[in-house]
């Protein structure tokens, strides 16, 4: 079956199951295919130019359709660019990756991490993190991502966003004022979180028990780096989560 044809990949429940690994790999292989073409057109700069913003559309349009893998993509393209064929746009990047991330993608929060980490340690600062983490059966290596999914939830809504909708905005758009993205969406998360932390609360049934489960799941030195990323725009590049493409 065809990458961008197959229905798990549009389907929020479907793709929420779907290992970190194995989404890692449906990324690598549309990562993959993207730039590559034969030698004769690599060299002629018009095609090439054109082979590669004609399959960056098709990509935008399967994630403007709902495949969440190619949503992933397009969060990625926009924060990394293309030489000098397609542009970064940080803004577009984050929109990009709220999405994915609300509909499932577990290398979305990754790649936002710097983002992400102040609305996750005022989660966890809650009085009923014990609870969560033990009704969720939340772990080192799925909280972080969990959590995450509940926040861009409420952001997707807040800053009105629609997959379909991304397909009226211009795919090729220049913006690389990366400290006005971080003003301009840090303000939506920060009033995002308690709602993240009441619709949490919310699925705990009532006679789950109080405890202290959970304290751990962030280590000292990681509290250290994220005091230290919130005070910068320093996202997790996605090399950091890239193996060699398959």
């Amino acid at each position: 079956m065809n990458l961008f044809e197959n229905q798990k990949y549009y389907n929020k429940e479907d793709f929420d199951k779907i290992s970190y690994e194995d989404q890692q790999e449906i990324f690598l292989r549309i990562r993959a295919w993207m730039p590559r073409v034969n030698e004769r057109d690599r060299y002629n700069s018009e095609k090439y130019r054109s082979i590669i913003i004609n399959r960056i559309e098709q990509i935008c349009a399967y994630a403007c359709a709902g495949h969440i893998p190619s949503q992933d993509y397009m969060g990625y393209i926009y924060k990394r660019g293309f030489g000098d064929i397609f542009p970064i746009n940080y803004k577009r990047s984050i929109e990009w990756n709220i999405i994915a991330a609300r509909n499932g993608s577990k290398l979305a929060p990754q790649k936002m991490k710097a983002f992400m980490n102040p609305a996750i340690d005022m989660i966890m600062l809650s009085p009923r993190w014990g609870q969560i983490v033990k009704y969720n059966d939340l772990n080192l290596s799925n909280y972080f991502w969990f959590l995450s999914q509940y926040v861009c939830e409420l952001l997707y809504v807040d800053l009105n966003l629609d997959p379909a909708e991304m397909s009226k905005k211009e795919l090729i758009e220049e913006d690389t004022n990366e400290k006005g993205a971080r003003i301009f969406f840090d303000r939506f998360r920060d009033r995002c979180v308690q709602g993240a932390i009441d619709n949490l609360v919310k699925t705990l049934p009532e006679d789950v028990d109080e405890d202290e489960i959970g304290e751990e799941l962030v280590s000292e030195e990681e509290k250290k780096e994220r005091k230290k990323q919130s005070s910068e725009f320093v996202e997790l590049n996605i090399e950091d989560i890239d193996t060699d493409d398959k």
